[in-house]
This record gives C-alpha cells, sequence and structure tokens, in this order.
C-alpha cells in the first residue's frame, strides 16, 4: 500500500471568480465573463445577455451527501479546493491523491457556453 498512486479522473472544478482578469486585454474587460451576486441565487456569471448560476452539485466536497443540491452556491459557501489550484493540491494531498483530471464549470464540457459567444473569450485578436 506504501507505493500504492491514486489518480482521480473525474474531477470537476468551479472556475475562479478572477478567472478571467489575466486573460483579457483592459479594452475588453467591461465585456468579459465576470462574477456577481445575484438578489435571490447566489453568485452567478454574468456571460452577454445572460447569467450562468454556480450550482451547488459542482461544489460538494467536503459537504455530507444530505447538503448535496441543484441550488446556486455562493463562493464563501464552498470549499477553496473547489476553485483555488493551490487550496486543491492541498486537498489532493490530504487525501494522497497524487494527479486529477479536472472538468470545468462555466464552459460546459467541450466549451459550448463560450462557443456561442461573441465577447472577448472568444475573440482569437487579443
Amino acid at each position: 500500500m506504501n507505493d500504492l498512486v491514486l489518480v482521480s479522473v473525474d474531477d470537476h472544478i468551479v472556475e475562479p471568480p478572477t478567472l478571467f482578469d489575466a486573460h483579457i486585454r483592459e479594452r475588453y474587460r467591461d465585456q468579459a465573463p465576470h462574477v456577481v451576486t445575484g438578489p435571490n441565487w447566489g453568485d452567478l456569471w454574468a456571460l452577454e445577455d445572460g447569467f450562468a448560476p454556480i450550482v451547488g452539485l459542482n461544489v460538494v466536497a467536503g459537504c455530507p451527501p444530505e447538503e448535496y443540491g441543484l441550488d446556486p452556491t455562493e463562493y464563501t459557501q464552498m470549499r477553496p479546493g473547489c476553485y483555488d489550484a493551490t487550496e486543491r493540491v492541498r486537498d489532493m494531498s490530504a487525501g494522497g491523491v497524487l494527479a486529477g483530471l479536472n472538468f470545468p464549470t462555466l464552459p460546459h464540457f467541450c466549451g459550448q457556453l463560450l462557443e456561442g459567444s461573441r465577447g472577448p473569450a472568444r475573440r482569437r485578436d487579443q
């Protein structure tokens, strides 16, 4: 057992609220996806003309199963290892996991949410 290596092949992450800050030119920042707090819906990604909630089922790490749900959530309610890379590595180390294959939440599995975008996350001239 001492030489056992664990690799997780089905991890899901929530993108940090600062995801686009360092990757979008200043002139496009006002158009970039960003996090806002909804009046009744927790934290939401604002995308062009719509919103994408951060679904609680994507951030159940450390929660008992009876707390799992589809209700939107806020970053303050989730374990930092769900969205912060440094904290995620700490959590993985604590669980004996050497590596993980992470799937995104915001753009969906193949980036289809951003594929239809006309905004700066899609532009190639950056």
